[in-house]
């Protein structure tokens, strides 16, 4: 499916954050999940799309294949002993350690940024959280530029990830709001996705709105671009 990338609209520390671009020729809003490879803006590219769920086939997706055991490990410490061994467990060891929950939870993530503040801190604590999330052990260093602490958007997405898990019919619905947009042209080692440019979220245009509804209703108050690079006389941003 051709995903065209127009402007890089919301930059964040490092890289991160999200841009505007057309996929299969529909504007979008994409976001980006993976700190370890570039996107070009503008680029026309060929990507794999999969509409995330329940019981979403991650065969596509660049993380989908890692296995529970081989994410880098997850140290929340925060001043709260008990929660913090709770909230690693539940990362390292526990019902958070699937790609699909680290998928499941970065959709939530990519929900709550407040696109209008731009990198402001609280955004870029929410991509250093989406990039701890998705940090297979055989990827490069983990990029925090802007040296925040993830740890309190990592809690929130596993009190989110344990309030919807309770009402698996309103996490479908939730869900279903998001697309993961990957490079047709990754191949695969040990599960993890290998080239082909950055990964990204898609949060579909309409139902934006239902999305919060849905949090605000069921959670009670409880979701690379890089490098930047100019080149030659047609702007390329790398993100």
């Amino acid at each position: 499916m051709p995903l065209d990338t127009i402007s890089y609209n919301f930059q964040l520390a490092g890289g991160g954050g999200g841009a505007t671009a057309t996929l299969n020729g529909v504007p979008v809003e994409i976001f980006c999940d993976d700190f370890a490879n570039d996107i070009n803006v503008p680029s026309d590219n060929s990507a794999d799309v999969t509409v995330l769920g329940t019981g979403a086939n991650l065969s596509e997706t660049r993380f989908g294949g890692v296995s529970s055991t081989s994410w880098a490990p997850i140290s929340i410490s925060d001043g709260n002993t008990t929660l913090d061994n709770q909230d690693n467990s539940f990362f390292n060891i526990g019902n958070g350690s699937s790609a699909l929950a680290r998928y499941e939870m970065v959709a939530y993530l990519v929900s709550i940024y407040n696109i209008g503040q731009g990198g402001n801190t609280s955004n870029n604590q929410i991509q250093e959280a989406i990039w701890t999330i998705l940090d297979p052990t055989a990827e490069k260093a983990l990029l925090n530029p802007d040296g925040v602490n993830a740890a309190g958007y990592l809690e929130q997405a596993v009190n989110w990830y344990t309030s919807m898990n309770a009402n698996q019919a309103a996490l479908n619905g939730f869900l279903s709001n998001f697309e993961i947009v990957s490079s047709s042209n990754m191949t695969f080692s040990n599960g993890l996705g290998i080239g082909g440019f950055q990964e990204q979220i898609v949060m579909t245009p309409e139902p934006r709105g239902g999305a919060w509804i849905l949090l605000s209703l069921l959670v009670g108050g409880l979701l690379l671009m890089r490098r930047r690079r100019v080149t030659g006389a047609t702007p390329s941003v790398s993100i």
